[in-house]
């Protein structure tokens, strides 16, 4: 057995005690585990083992975002507590149901907007609109985030 082997099936193990409501796992190097953390919210993870025993870990759920290379199991099992955590803390005190809603619709607007660069002739007064409109969705999160109160981690 690889290390690889051992160091998924640990890191497994764990995310099963942190509550994962689902783990899979792919040729023992691709590992995803989802936590249901209650009205609606999902968040996932999926993670791979490299030929040198490193990891890649990324978020899936509610929305994509990588997180880069990892040297050890502990560093990406530290890291989902945390983000679990994070996430939690957040549904109990905002709605997570309109963030559930933005995120969804803003994964809609980047799949719209890929499908309409690769299949149609956009002009770029139409792609400098929709800069513009993000630019002041931008604003908007950036005025969101200036007037609100950083959330505490127990």
């Amino acid at each position: 057995m690889q290390k690889s082997d051992v160091n998924g099936d640990v890191i497994d193990m764990m995310l099963s005690q942190l509550g994962a409501k689902e783990i899979h796992n792919f040729s023992s190097t691709m590992h995803i585990a989802s936590f249901d953390l209650g009205d609606g919210l999902e968040v996932a993870y999926e993670f791979n083992i490299t030929r040198k025993d490193k990891y890649f870990l990324q978020r899936m759920k509610p929305y994509a975002m990588v997180h880069g290379k990892y040297a050890s199991y502990k560093e990406i099992i530290d890291f989902i507590t945390e983000d679990i955590a994070k996430f939690k803390k957040a549904k109990e005190i905002n709605d997570a149901a309109i963030y559930l809603k933005l995120a969804e619709e803003m994964d809609h607007v980047k799949s719209r907007t890929e499908h309409i660069f690769l299949n149609h002739n956009v002009s770029v007064e139409d792609f400098k609109s929709m800069l513009d409109g993000f630019n002041s969705l931008l604003e908007q999160v950036e005025l969101a985030n200036k007037n609100s109160d950083k959330i505490k981690i127990d």
